[in-house]
């Protein structure tokens, strides 16, 4: 990686600056959100032209960012607390009180579906090029999805892990395994969007709440993509159950736990392939139809001569039966226009951690990974600098 690549990072600073003040330790942030702190040390004494005698070393610039990022979070909980007490919101539990306006607001929120007409017009020309299970059933065009995307806002919740850093280190020492999770919420709503980290899910849903109130987004009808995690169904259903709001499960976890389950229960040896592949394609055709009874069905019928272990199909059979009420019909969704996928999500895992933290042979600390990620959550929603100075967390959309 060439070091003038990064020269941008100084471009702007003013001679004094480039020694002194917040616009250097905003650079020092900047370069440390993207390369490792032995580079950022580095590129940062190059570009200051400091020598041995008055170098920056790695500690300082580690120590800095992660202080730095540890202030950030405290002032993130300070802000998301007080917006909570001022809507009559346990700030420890994130629960209102009864008499909480915001109650009141979601019980009069509109909810938005998508017109009938349109839907049974989707439904009708997905059929025609279908037979048997793989078309979309009755019962299911009777159930409306949310109307258009911009009526609605969209919330992305997912964990991301990375490795923990070893107490001590040396060759008596066994191997850490463990890792640090990161939970990642990114909400959307038009083409506006709002990434949180938090060390856990209670705290990225307090913040997620505040966020929502903050923006007058809570009488809003709220709807949530997520992998289908026990423990995130758990927090929705905790936080928002005053409010309209519905839960699917993501089309890319779906097909990707049938693909793995199914590897695990059919033969897969050259004569029988084809008919692997072929099962596959049947079952995630019928899924997408939303068709989970159709969908049962087929794994029931799936011949003995094509099995490998039962065990497998019976562990996809219970998984789809467990996720069953959150599996909407994804063909009239794409067909009306409407997400099926968390990738925004995703992509923001990549973008606030995975990009920085997930390099061979990195490992780190509780309050280092928590750091860093926020400082970088700081920076995606444009309010990194602000805050650097001592302003409070906007809790707002990116202009």
């Amino acid at each position: 990686m060439k070091v003038y690549a990064y020269g941008e990072a100084f471009s702007s600073l003013r001679p004094k600056e480039r020694v002194w003040g917040v616009s250097l330790s905003d650079r020092i942030l900047t370069l440390s959100s993207l390369v490792s702190y032995a580079k950022a040390t580095n590129l940062c004494n190059r570009f200051l032209h400091r020598g041995e005698d008055d170098a920056l070393c790695t500690k300082t610039v580690k120590d800095f960012v992660e202080r730095t990022g540890t202030r950030f979070d405290a002032e993130y909980d300070k802000a998301s607390e007080a917006i909570l007490r001022a809507n009559k919101i346990d700030d420890a539990t994130g629960i209102p009180d009864k008499s909480s306006p915001v109650i009141k607001k979601a019980k009069d929120a509109a909810v938005h579906t998508a017109d009938r007409d349109k839907v049974a017009e989707v439904a009708r020309l997905y059929n025609e090029k279908r037979e048997g299970t793989a078309r979309i059933p009755e019962h299911l065009m009777e159930t409306l999805p949310e109307g258009k995307p911009e009526q609605c806002v969209y919330v992305y919740v997912d964990d991301v892990l990375v490795k923990h850093q070893k107490e001590c280190r040396g060759p008596a020492h066994k191997r850490d395994t463990r890792f640090i999770s990161n939970t990642v919420i990114s909400i959307q709503h038009g083409d506006k969007r709002f990434d949180i980290t938090a060390k856990d899910m209670d705290q990225a849903f307090k913040r997620l709440m505040a966020f929502l109130l903050a923006n007058n987004l809570a009488g809003r009808q709220l709807v949530f993509i997520t992998d289908g995690a026990t423990e995130i169904k758990e927090h929705v259903g905790r936080f928002f159950a005053f409010m309209p709001y519905t839960l699917y499960l993501d089309w890319h976890h779906l097909q990707k736990k049938c693909y793995q389950q199914l590897s695990s229960a059919l033969k897969c040896g050259k004569a029988m392939r084809d008919d692997k592949d072929r099962i596959e394609r049947e079952l995630y055709g019928i899924l997408w139809a939303g068709n989970v009874k159709g969908a049962l069905e087929y794994i029931s019928a799936i011949g003995q001569k094509y099995i490998k272990s039962q065990d497998a199909l019976d562990k996809l059979t219970t998984y789809i039966e467990r996720k069953s009420e959150h599996i909407p019909c994804y063909a009239i969704r794409k067909g009306l226009g409407l997400h099926n996928s968390s990738n925004p999500v995703e992509k923001a895992n990549d973008l606030l951690v995975a990009q920085r933290q997930k390099g061979k042979g990195m490992a780190w600390s509780v309050e280092g990974s928590h750091a860093l990620a926020t400082i970088t959550v700081a920076e995606r929603n444009a309010e990194r600098y602000d805050m650097l100075i001592g302003k409070a967390p906007r809790f707002a959309f990116a202009a």
